[in-house]
Protein backbone atom coordinates (compact mmCIF):
# COMPACT_ATOMS: atom_id res chain seq x y z
CA UNK A 1 0.00 0.00 0.00
CA UNK A 2 2.09 2.74 -1.35
CA UNK A 3 2.37 6.48 0.52
CA UNK A 4 3.35 9.68 -1.21
CA UNK A 5 3.43 13.07 0.33
CA UNK A 6 2.52 15.75 -1.46
CA UNK A 7 3.74 19.35 -0.94
CA UNK A 8 2.25 22.28 -0.71
CA UNK A 9 4.35 23.57 -3.09
CA UNK A 10 3.69 21.03 -5.94
CA UNK A 11 -0.19 21.44 -5.26
CA UNK A 12 0.49 24.90 -6.46
CA UNK A 13 1.91 23.83 -9.39
CA UNK A 14 -1.04 20.96 -10.37
CA UNK A 15 -2.18 21.94 -13.62
CA UNK A 16 1.56 21.01 -15.13
CA UNK A 17 0.18 17.94 -17.91
CA UNK A 18 1.46 13.93 -16.93
CA UNK A 19 3.90 12.89 -19.44
CA UNK A 20 4.97 9.21 -19.91
CA UNK A 21 7.47 7.68 -17.94
CA UNK A 22 11.34 7.15 -18.87
CA UNK A 23 13.52 5.25 -17.62
CA UNK A 24 14.45 5.81 -14.11
CA UNK A 25 11.84 9.10 -14.09
CA UNK A 26 10.27 9.26 -10.34
CA UNK A 27 7.42 8.74 -9.50
CA UNK A 28 5.38 11.26 -8.74
CA UNK A 29 1.87 12.36 -7.24
CA UNK A 30 0.68 12.92 -11.20
CA UNK A 31 0.31 9.29 -11.80
CA UNK A 32 -2.25 8.84 -9.49
CA UNK A 33 -4.59 11.92 -8.78
CA UNK A 34 -5.16 15.00 -11.60
CA UNK A 35 -5.41 17.74 -9.74
CA UNK A 36 -7.47 21.30 -10.78
CA UNK A 37 -8.28 24.64 -8.92
CA UNK A 38 -11.67 25.59 -9.93
CA UNK A 39 -13.99 29.39 -8.79
CA UNK A 40 -16.96 27.55 -7.88
CA UNK A 41 -20.28 30.39 -6.44
CA UNK A 42 -17.21 32.67 -5.32
CA UNK A 43 -15.38 29.71 -3.84
CA UNK A 44 -12.18 28.38 -4.84
CA UNK A 45 -11.69 24.81 -4.90
CA UNK A 46 -8.53 21.99 -5.26
CA UNK A 47 -10.32 19.36 -6.67
CA UNK A 48 -8.73 15.99 -6.89
CA UNK A 49 -9.46 13.09 -9.43
CA UNK A 50 -8.64 9.92 -8.58
CA UNK A 51 -6.60 7.63 -11.35
CA UNK A 52 -7.04 4.32 -9.05
CA UNK A 53 -8.42 1.80 -8.94
CA UNK A 54 -8.41 1.30 -5.63
CA UNK A 55 -10.49 3.57 -2.10
CA UNK A 56 -7.45 6.05 -0.78
CA UNK A 57 -7.32 8.40 2.24
CA UNK A 58 -5.84 12.03 1.37
CA UNK A 59 -4.79 13.58 4.91
CA UNK A 60 -4.06 17.51 5.66
CA UNK A 61 -1.78 18.35 7.93
CA UNK A 62 -0.18 21.44 9.59
CA UNK A 63 3.12 21.80 7.63
CA UNK A 64 5.15 23.14 11.10
CA UNK A 65 3.60 20.71 13.61
CA UNK A 66 2.46 17.83 11.72
CA UNK A 67 -0.39 17.85 13.27
CA UNK A 68 -3.64 16.25 11.58
CA UNK A 69 -6.17 18.89 10.39
CA UNK A 70 -8.53 16.69 7.46
CA UNK A 71 -9.06 12.98 6.68
CA UNK A 72 -10.64 12.66 3.12
CA UNK A 73 -11.63 8.94 1.71
CA UNK A 74 -11.72 9.44 -2.50
CA UNK A 75 -13.61 6.49 -4.31
CA UNK A 76 -12.28 4.58 -7.29
CA UNK A 77 -11.21 7.17 -10.37
CA UNK A 78 -13.49 9.20 -8.42
CA UNK A 79 -13.29 12.91 -7.50
CA UNK A 80 -13.06 15.00 -4.49
CA UNK A 81 -12.65 18.46 -3.24
CA UNK A 82 -9.57 18.70 -1.52
CA UNK A 83 -9.13 22.18 -0.30
CA UNK A 84 -11.65 25.12 -0.90
CA UNK A 85 -12.07 28.51 0.09
CA UNK A 86 -14.35 31.43 0.15
CA UNK A 87 -13.21 35.02 1.76
CA UNK A 88 -11.37 38.09 0.46
CA UNK A 89 -8.43 37.27 -0.07
CA UNK A 90 -7.09 37.19 -3.66
CA UNK A 91 -6.59 33.61 -5.17
CA UNK A 92 -2.47 33.95 -5.59
CA UNK A 93 -2.54 35.10 -1.87
CA UNK A 94 -4.39 32.25 -0.74
CA UNK A 95 -2.02 29.65 -2.35
CA UNK A 96 1.12 31.24 -0.97
CA UNK A 97 -0.41 30.94 2.10
CA UNK A 98 -1.44 26.96 1.67
CA UNK A 99 2.38 26.33 0.55
CA UNK A 100 3.51 27.75 4.06
CA UNK A 101 1.20 26.06 5.86
CA UNK A 102 -0.03 22.70 4.81
CA UNK A 103 1.37 19.40 3.68
CA UNK A 104 -1.24 16.79 1.17
CA UNK A 105 -0.12 13.19 1.74
CA UNK A 106 -2.47 10.24 0.28
CA UNK A 107 -2.54 6.34 1.02
CA UNK A 108 -4.14 3.49 -0.87
CA UNK A 109 -7.19 2.11 1.14
CA UNK A 110 -8.88 3.46 4.19
CA UNK A 111 -9.77 1.49 7.53
CA UNK A 112 -13.63 1.65 6.42
CA UNK A 113 -12.69 -0.43 3.65
CA UNK A 114 -9.47 -2.79 4.91
CA UNK A 115 -10.64 -5.75 7.42
CA UNK A 116 -7.65 -8.02 7.20
CA UNK A 117 -8.00 -11.27 6.95
CA UNK A 118 -5.10 -12.30 9.39
CA UNK A 119 -5.78 -15.96 8.99
CA UNK A 120 -5.54 -16.34 5.56
CA UNK A 121 -2.62 -18.77 4.11
CA UNK A 122 -0.51 -16.87 1.56
CA UNK A 123 1.19 -18.62 -1.44
CA UNK A 124 4.49 -18.39 -1.20
CA UNK A 125 5.49 -16.09 -4.09
CA UNK A 126 7.96 -17.77 -6.20
CA UNK A 127 7.85 -21.05 -8.14
CA UNK A 128 7.69 -24.75 -7.11
CA UNK A 129 10.28 -27.41 -6.83
CA UNK A 130 13.06 -24.97 -5.62
CA UNK A 131 13.97 -23.65 -2.17
CA UNK A 132 14.86 -20.19 -1.46
CA UNK A 133 16.74 -18.54 1.23
CA UNK A 134 15.19 -15.79 3.39
CA UNK A 135 17.49 -13.12 3.79
CA UNK A 136 15.43 -10.65 5.97
CA UNK A 137 12.54 -11.68 8.02
CA UNK A 138 9.97 -9.86 10.21
CA UNK A 139 11.34 -6.77 11.95
CA UNK A 140 14.85 -7.40 10.50
CA UNK A 141 17.58 -5.13 11.35
CA UNK A 142 18.30 -3.98 8.09
CA UNK A 143 15.43 -2.38 6.65
CA UNK A 144 12.56 -4.17 8.64
CA UNK A 145 11.58 -2.07 11.23
CA UNK A 146 9.43 0.69 10.03
CA UNK A 147 5.59 1.09 9.82
CA UNK A 148 5.35 0.15 6.40
CA UNK A 149 8.05 -2.96 6.51
CA UNK A 150 8.30 -4.71 10.00
CA UNK A 151 6.41 -7.71 8.47
CA UNK A 152 8.13 -7.29 5.35
CA UNK A 153 10.11 -10.65 3.90
CA UNK A 154 12.93 -10.72 1.57
CA UNK A 155 12.92 -13.74 -0.75
CA UNK A 156 16.68 -14.46 -2.17
CA UNK A 157 15.76 -14.66 -5.99
CA UNK A 158 17.92 -13.90 -8.65
CA UNK A 159 17.50 -11.58 -11.47
CA UNK A 160 14.95 -13.00 -14.25
CA UNK A 161 13.71 -15.72 -11.67
CA UNK A 162 9.77 -16.00 -11.88
CA UNK A 163 7.51 -14.11 -8.97
CA UNK A 164 3.52 -15.45 -8.58
CA UNK A 165 0.35 -14.28 -6.46
CA UNK A 166 1.00 -15.12 -2.99
CA UNK A 167 -2.82 -14.33 -3.11
CA UNK A 168 -5.39 -13.75 -5.73
CA UNK A 169 -7.05 -9.77 -6.61
CA UNK A 170 -6.91 -7.15 -8.60
CA UNK A 171 -3.72 -5.33 -10.08
CA UNK A 172 -3.57 -1.82 -9.15
CA UNK A 173 -0.23 -0.40 -9.76
CA UNK A 174 2.34 -1.40 -12.21
CA UNK A 175 5.71 0.06 -12.07
CA UNK A 176 8.00 -1.44 -14.33
CA UNK A 177 10.59 1.24 -15.99
CA UNK A 178 13.45 1.53 -13.01
CA UNK A 179 16.62 0.25 -14.27
CA UNK A 180 18.99 1.56 -11.25
CA UNK A 181 20.34 -0.53 -8.27
CA UNK A 182 21.73 1.60 -5.11
CA UNK A 183 21.18 3.49 -2.03
CA UNK A 184 18.82 5.05 -0.23
CA UNK A 185 18.72 7.72 -2.99
CA UNK A 186 17.09 4.97 -4.72
CA UNK A 187 14.31 4.22 -2.24
CA UNK A 188 11.43 5.04 -4.62
CA UNK A 189 12.79 4.15 -7.58
CA UNK A 190 12.16 -0.23 -7.22
CA UNK A 191 9.79 -1.81 -9.97
CA UNK A 192 6.75 -3.17 -8.22
CA UNK A 193 3.23 -4.65 -8.33
CA UNK A 194 0.65 -3.95 -6.33
CA UNK A 195 -2.41 -6.47 -5.59
CA UNK A 196 -5.56 -5.58 -3.70
CA UNK A 197 -7.43 -8.41 -1.95
CA UNK A 198 -10.59 -8.65 -1.30
CA UNK A 199 -10.33 -7.83 2.27
CA UNK A 200 -8.89 -4.26 1.21
CA UNK A 201 -5.25 -5.57 2.34
CA UNK A 202 -2.56 -4.84 -0.83
CA UNK A 203 0.37 -7.19 -1.14
CA UNK A 204 3.62 -5.35 -2.65
CA UNK A 205 6.02 -7.29 -5.18
CA UNK A 206 9.42 -5.31 -5.15
CA UNK A 207 12.46 -4.86 -6.85
CA UNK A 208 11.02 -6.54 -9.96
CA UNK A 209 13.50 -6.27 -13.58
CA UNK A 210 12.88 -3.88 -15.76
CA UNK A 211 9.83 -4.85 -17.94
CA UNK A 212 9.37 -7.41 -15.74
CA UNK A 213 5.73 -7.35 -14.86
CA UNK A 214 3.38 -10.16 -16.97
CA UNK A 215 0.48 -7.77 -15.42
CA UNK A 216 -1.30 -4.90 -16.14
CA UNK A 217 -3.53 -2.74 -14.02
CA UNK A 218 -6.80 -3.48 -13.87
CA UNK A 219 -6.09 -7.33 -14.24
CA UNK A 220 -7.31 -9.83 -11.82
CA UNK A 221 -4.89 -12.59 -10.97
CA UNK A 222 -5.54 -15.98 -8.94
CA UNK A 223 -3.07 -17.34 -6.45
CA UNK A 224 -0.41 -18.90 -8.17
CA UNK A 225 -0.17 -16.86 -11.38
CA UNK A 226 2.96 -16.00 -12.92
CA UNK A 227 3.31 -11.76 -12.29
CA UNK A 228 6.75 -10.66 -12.66
CA UNK A 229 10.09 -11.55 -12.66
CA UNK A 230 12.54 -10.62 -9.82
CA UNK A 231 15.00 -7.91 -10.36
CA UNK A 232 17.72 -5.64 -9.36
CA UNK A 233 16.23 -2.43 -9.05
CA UNK A 234 15.98 0.40 -6.28
CA UNK A 235 17.14 0.56 -3.03
CA UNK A 236 18.93 -2.95 -2.76
CA UNK A 237 22.33 -4.65 -2.24
CA UNK A 238 21.39 -7.26 -4.18
CA UNK A 239 18.63 -9.24 -6.11
CA UNK A 240 15.53 -10.50 -4.32
CA UNK A 241 12.20 -10.31 -3.87
CA UNK A 242 10.48 -7.99 -0.76
CA UNK A 243 7.18 -9.28 -0.07
CA UNK A 244 4.89 -6.76 1.80
CA UNK A 245 0.97 -6.93 2.57
CA UNK A 246 0.00 -3.52 3.84
CA UNK A 247 -3.38 -2.49 5.33
CA UNK A 248 -4.59 1.71 6.33
CA UNK A 249 -2.15 3.89 6.04
CA UNK A 250 1.04 2.22 4.59
CA UNK A 251 1.20 -0.12 7.84
CA UNK A 252 2.53 -3.67 7.31
CA UNK A 253 0.89 -6.84 8.61
CA UNK A 254 1.63 -10.27 9.97
CA UNK A 255 1.12 -13.10 7.26
CA UNK A 256 1.52 -16.81 7.21
CA UNK A 257 2.10 -18.82 4.31
CA UNK A 258 0.52 -22.36 2.99
CA UNK A 259 2.32 -24.87 4.94
CA UNK A 260 4.11 -22.91 7.58
CA UNK A 261 0.89 -21.83 8.87
CA UNK A 262 2.20 -21.81 12.98
CA UNK A 263 5.69 -20.14 12.07
CA UNK A 264 7.11 -16.54 11.00
CA UNK A 265 9.93 -17.28 8.36
CA UNK A 266 13.58 -16.94 9.99
CA UNK A 267 16.35 -15.40 7.82
CA UNK A 268 18.87 -17.47 6.97
CA UNK A 269 16.67 -20.47 6.26
CA UNK A 270 15.55 -21.86 2.90
CA UNK A 271 11.96 -22.10 2.56
CA UNK A 272 9.62 -24.50 -0.89
CA UNK A 273 6.44 -24.64 -1.63
CA UNK A 274 4.77 -28.07 0.55
CA UNK A 275 2.87 -30.18 -1.52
Amino acid sequence: MKNYYITSLLLAFSMLSYSQKKNDEPVTYKDDFAFTWKKENDSLQLIAKSKLRTVSEFIISNRETGLELNSLIVKPQDSIILIQYKGSKPDSLFRKELMDSLNVAYYFGHKSVVHPDLDFAYRLPFKEGKKYRVSQGFKGKVSHHSKASMYAIDFQLNVGEPVYAARGGLVIKVIDWFTKQGGKELIKAANRILILHNDGTIASYVHLDYKGSFVKEGDIVAMGDKIGVSGLTGYTRGPHLHFVVRKERDIAIPIHFDGYLNENLKQGKKYRIKQ
